[in-house]
């Protein structure tokens, strides 16, 4: 799967594949891998990302964070459990 928003990041700076490496440190072959989507930045490498194109690494790499459907939202834990426990150490003072 192309990572079309990392591609549209890079090449609205003018950027080539070449270019980019460079600023990343890694080979040009290894970031056209990444943004063709058959190879994964680890983390220190996606962090770098995220601060050279300004934009969080789960919209430069949608399919890390949500697989196939980047419009997903994580369903919330509901408040009866954190407010269970925030009783608890209201009325104890420890856990």
């Amino acid at each position: 799967m192309k990572r079309l928003r990392l591609i549209k990041a890079r090449k609205s700076r003018g950027w080539t594949q070449a270019q980019t490496a460079d600023k990343l440190g890694i080979t040009p072959s290894f970031y056209g891998m990444i943004e063709q989507g058959a190879r994964n930045p680890r983390l220190p490498l996606a962090l770098a990302m995220e601060a050279l194109f300004g934009l969080p690494a789960s919209e430069l790499f949608p399919d890390l964070f949500f697989g196939n459907k980047p419009n997903v939202t994580l369903p919330s834990m509901g408040h009866d459990a954190t407010d269970k426990h925030a009783d608890a150490l209201d009325a104890t003072g420890t856990e």
